[in-house]
Protein backbone atom coordinates (compact mmCIF):
# COMPACT_ATOMS: atom_id res chain seq x y z
CA UNK A 1 0.00 0.00 0.00
CA UNK A 2 0.72 3.55 -0.46
CA UNK A 3 0.30 6.83 1.41
CA UNK A 4 -1.29 8.95 -1.10
CA UNK A 5 -0.68 12.05 1.10
CA UNK A 6 3.19 11.79 -0.57
CA UNK A 7 1.74 12.38 -4.31
CA UNK A 8 -0.77 14.58 -4.12
CA UNK A 9 2.11 17.03 -2.18
CA UNK A 10 4.02 16.16 -5.37
CA UNK A 11 1.47 17.71 -7.68
CA UNK A 12 1.90 20.82 -7.12
CA UNK A 13 -1.07 22.29 -4.67
CA UNK A 14 -0.52 23.98 -1.52
CA UNK A 15 -0.37 21.90 1.27
CA UNK A 16 -3.34 23.67 3.24
CA UNK A 17 -5.11 22.64 -0.23
CA UNK A 18 -3.70 19.20 0.15
CA UNK A 19 -4.64 18.18 3.44
CA UNK A 20 -7.71 19.27 3.04
CA UNK A 21 -8.78 17.16 0.17
CA UNK A 22 -7.08 14.18 1.54
CA UNK A 23 -9.08 14.72 5.28
CA UNK A 24 -12.75 13.98 2.92
CA UNK A 25 -11.45 10.85 0.78
CA UNK A 26 -12.04 8.24 3.31
CA UNK A 27 -15.26 9.11 4.53
CA UNK A 28 -16.18 10.08 0.94
CA UNK A 29 -14.76 6.84 -0.56
CA UNK A 30 -16.79 5.05 2.30
CA UNK A 31 -20.22 6.87 2.16
CA UNK A 32 -19.76 6.46 -1.51
CA UNK A 33 -20.09 2.31 -1.05
CA UNK A 34 -22.87 2.86 1.42
CA UNK A 35 -25.43 4.45 -0.42
CA UNK A 36 -24.42 1.79 -3.68
CA UNK A 37 -24.87 -0.45 -0.90
CA UNK A 38 -28.25 0.70 0.93
CA UNK A 39 -29.86 2.18 -2.52
CA UNK A 40 -32.00 -0.96 -2.52
CA UNK A 41 -34.64 1.42 -5.31
CA UNK A 42 -31.40 1.56 -8.00
CA UNK A 43 -31.70 0.18 -10.72
CA UNK A 44 -27.70 0.80 -11.92
CA UNK A 45 -26.59 -2.35 -10.39
CA UNK A 46 -26.96 -6.45 -10.25
CA UNK A 47 -26.34 -8.77 -7.12
CA UNK A 48 -24.93 -12.56 -7.86
CA UNK A 49 -22.96 -14.53 -6.44
CA UNK A 50 -20.02 -16.96 -5.87
CA UNK A 51 -20.76 -20.00 -3.48
CA UNK A 52 -18.62 -22.31 -2.10
CA UNK A 53 -19.79 -25.53 0.24
CA UNK A 54 -19.79 -23.54 3.02
CA UNK A 55 -20.84 -19.90 2.11
CA UNK A 56 -21.31 -17.12 -0.91
CA UNK A 57 -20.35 -13.99 -1.79
CA UNK A 58 -22.35 -11.44 -3.00
CA UNK A 59 -21.03 -10.40 -6.50
CA UNK A 60 -22.03 -6.51 -7.17
CA UNK A 61 -21.93 -5.44 -10.61
CA UNK A 62 -23.01 -2.53 -13.16
CA UNK A 63 -26.09 -3.60 -14.95
CA UNK A 64 -24.78 -1.50 -18.00
CA UNK A 65 -22.55 -2.59 -20.03
CA UNK A 66 -19.47 -0.87 -21.51
CA UNK A 67 -19.53 -0.98 -25.08
CA UNK A 68 -15.86 -0.91 -26.26
CA UNK A 69 -13.32 -2.46 -25.44
CA UNK A 70 -13.81 -4.87 -22.16
CA UNK A 71 -10.70 -6.02 -21.49
CA UNK A 72 -10.06 -3.42 -18.96
CA UNK A 73 -13.26 -4.20 -16.95
CA UNK A 74 -12.85 -6.75 -14.19
CA UNK A 75 -16.39 -9.24 -14.85
CA UNK A 76 -18.70 -10.89 -12.92
CA UNK A 77 -17.10 -14.19 -14.66
CA UNK A 78 -13.95 -13.08 -14.34
CA UNK A 79 -13.87 -13.00 -10.78
CA UNK A 80 -15.76 -16.04 -9.50
CA UNK A 81 -12.93 -17.66 -12.11
CA UNK A 82 -10.10 -16.50 -10.14
CA UNK A 83 -12.04 -16.67 -6.65
CA UNK A 84 -12.54 -20.32 -7.31
CA UNK A 85 -8.93 -20.75 -8.31
CA UNK A 86 -7.33 -18.96 -4.97
CA UNK A 87 -5.73 -21.59 -3.01
CA UNK A 88 -6.74 -20.43 0.36
CA UNK A 89 -9.93 -20.62 1.06
CA UNK A 90 -10.87 -19.58 4.34
CA UNK A 91 -9.54 -16.13 3.36
CA UNK A 92 -12.79 -15.85 1.55
CA UNK A 93 -14.87 -15.57 4.53
CA UNK A 94 -13.30 -12.49 5.60
CA UNK A 95 -15.60 -10.92 2.47
CA UNK A 96 -19.20 -10.96 2.56
CA UNK A 97 -19.41 -8.71 -0.70
CA UNK A 98 -17.54 -7.76 -3.75
CA UNK A 99 -18.56 -4.62 -5.48
CA UNK A 100 -17.18 -3.80 -9.18
CA UNK A 101 -17.02 -0.14 -9.05
CA UNK A 102 -15.93 0.93 -12.78
CA UNK A 103 -14.12 4.34 -11.60
CA UNK A 104 -10.55 4.80 -12.38
CA UNK A 105 -9.33 6.89 -9.61
CA UNK A 106 -5.79 8.17 -9.71
CA UNK A 107 -2.46 10.75 -8.96
CA UNK A 108 1.10 11.23 -9.69
CA UNK A 109 1.00 7.27 -11.12
CA UNK A 110 -0.69 5.70 -8.30
CA UNK A 111 -4.13 4.01 -8.61
CA UNK A 112 -6.50 2.92 -5.81
CA UNK A 113 -7.05 -0.74 -6.61
CA UNK A 114 -9.49 -1.78 -3.69
CA UNK A 115 -11.23 -0.58 -0.41
CA UNK A 116 -12.12 -2.58 1.83
CA UNK A 117 -14.50 -1.99 4.50
CA UNK A 118 -13.69 -4.13 7.73
CA UNK A 119 -16.79 -4.05 9.30
CA UNK A 120 -19.49 -4.19 6.79
CA UNK A 121 -16.74 -7.06 4.93
CA UNK A 122 -16.84 -5.48 1.48
CA UNK A 123 -14.32 -5.34 -1.03
CA UNK A 124 -14.20 -2.69 -3.78
CA UNK A 125 -12.49 -3.03 -6.58
CA UNK A 126 -11.83 0.12 -9.13
CA UNK A 127 -10.22 0.29 -12.39
CA UNK A 128 -6.84 -0.46 -12.51
CA UNK A 129 -3.89 -0.69 -15.36
CA UNK A 130 -4.10 -4.55 -16.79
CA UNK A 131 -1.35 -6.50 -15.01
CA UNK A 132 -0.55 -8.63 -12.45
CA UNK A 133 1.95 -8.65 -9.56
CA UNK A 134 5.58 -10.63 -9.76
CA UNK A 135 5.96 -13.25 -7.19
CA UNK A 136 9.74 -12.08 -6.75
CA UNK A 137 9.36 -8.37 -6.84
CA UNK A 138 6.53 -7.44 -4.14
CA UNK A 139 4.26 -10.20 -4.63
CA UNK A 140 2.71 -12.45 -1.33
CA UNK A 141 5.15 -14.56 -0.74
CA UNK A 142 2.57 -17.60 0.27
CA UNK A 143 1.97 -17.88 -3.46
CA UNK A 144 5.36 -18.27 -4.42
CA UNK A 145 4.37 -22.41 -4.00
CA UNK A 146 3.75 -25.61 -5.33
CA UNK A 147 -0.35 -24.20 -5.67
CA UNK A 148 1.20 -21.90 -8.04
CA UNK A 149 3.23 -24.00 -10.00
CA UNK A 150 0.47 -26.41 -10.30
CA UNK A 151 -1.44 -23.11 -11.44
CA UNK A 152 1.06 -22.94 -13.93
CA UNK A 153 1.18 -26.67 -14.89
CA UNK A 154 -2.22 -26.72 -15.61
CA UNK A 155 -2.45 -24.04 -17.34
CA UNK A 156 -5.81 -22.21 -15.63
CA UNK A 157 -4.73 -18.62 -15.27
CA UNK A 158 -2.68 -18.93 -18.45
CA UNK A 159 -3.09 -14.58 -19.05
CA UNK A 160 -1.42 -14.12 -15.30
CA UNK A 161 1.49 -15.94 -15.69
CA UNK A 162 4.93 -14.33 -17.35
CA UNK A 163 5.88 -17.57 -18.75
CA UNK A 164 8.58 -15.48 -19.98
CA UNK A 165 10.42 -15.26 -16.41
CA UNK A 166 12.78 -18.11 -16.19
CA UNK A 167 12.43 -18.69 -12.69
CA UNK A 168 9.03 -20.12 -12.79
CA UNK A 169 7.59 -17.48 -10.39
CA UNK A 170 5.14 -15.76 -12.66
CA UNK A 171 3.07 -12.83 -12.21
CA UNK A 172 -0.05 -13.10 -8.71
CA UNK A 173 -3.46 -11.94 -9.63
CA UNK A 174 -4.04 -8.72 -7.94
CA UNK A 175 -7.33 -10.03 -6.31
CA UNK A 176 -5.05 -12.62 -4.61
CA UNK A 177 -2.86 -10.32 -2.91
CA UNK A 178 -5.37 -7.91 -1.46
CA UNK A 179 -7.30 -11.55 -0.52
CA UNK A 180 -4.41 -12.33 1.53
CA UNK A 181 -3.98 -9.11 3.16
CA UNK A 182 -7.07 -7.60 4.18
CA UNK A 183 -8.61 -8.54 7.65
CA UNK A 184 -11.54 -7.24 9.60
CA UNK A 185 -9.81 -6.53 12.52
CA UNK A 186 -7.60 -2.98 13.42
CA UNK A 187 -7.94 0.38 14.24
CA UNK A 188 -10.19 2.72 11.15
CA UNK A 189 -12.97 1.85 9.11
CA UNK A 190 -11.71 0.90 6.19
CA UNK A 191 -8.72 -0.10 4.32
CA UNK A 192 -7.30 1.66 0.99
CA UNK A 193 -4.75 -0.45 -1.13
CA UNK A 194 -3.11 1.40 -4.26
CA UNK A 195 -0.60 0.68 -7.07
CA UNK A 196 1.80 2.44 -8.38
CA UNK A 197 2.01 2.48 -12.40
CA UNK A 198 4.82 1.37 -13.17
CA UNK A 199 4.25 1.50 -17.31
CA UNK A 200 0.73 2.08 -19.07
CA UNK A 201 0.46 2.77 -22.67
CA UNK A 202 -1.29 5.94 -23.92
CA UNK A 203 -3.54 4.24 -25.27
CA UNK A 204 -4.54 2.00 -22.05
CA UNK A 205 -4.48 5.40 -20.10
CA UNK A 206 -7.24 6.95 -22.32
CA UNK A 207 -9.54 3.84 -22.53
CA UNK A 208 -9.61 3.70 -18.70
CA UNK A 209 -10.18 7.46 -18.22
CA UNK A 210 -13.43 6.45 -20.99
CA UNK A 211 -14.87 4.04 -19.34
CA UNK A 212 -14.92 5.64 -16.30
CA UNK A 213 -16.28 9.18 -17.72
CA UNK A 214 -18.77 6.75 -19.97
CA UNK A 215 -19.92 5.09 -16.10
CA UNK A 216 -19.78 8.83 -14.46
CA UNK A 217 -22.40 10.06 -16.94
CA UNK A 218 -24.69 7.47 -16.88
CA UNK A 219 -24.55 7.74 -12.80
CA UNK A 220 -22.39 5.56 -11.42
Amino acid sequence: MFDIREYYNCSGPSKQGVDSEILDIDSDLVSDIDTLISDKKSTLYITDRYKTRDFSIDIIYPELGYPGNQTLIMTPDRLRFLLSFYPYKGDLEKVEKIVLRPRYVEAGNVELAALYLKKKKILVLYLTHPGGQSGERGGNDRFISVSLEHIMDSKIIEDSIDRKNSSGAGKIPLLWNILAIITPDGEGESDKFFIKRDTISNREYIALNDISYFYYRHGY
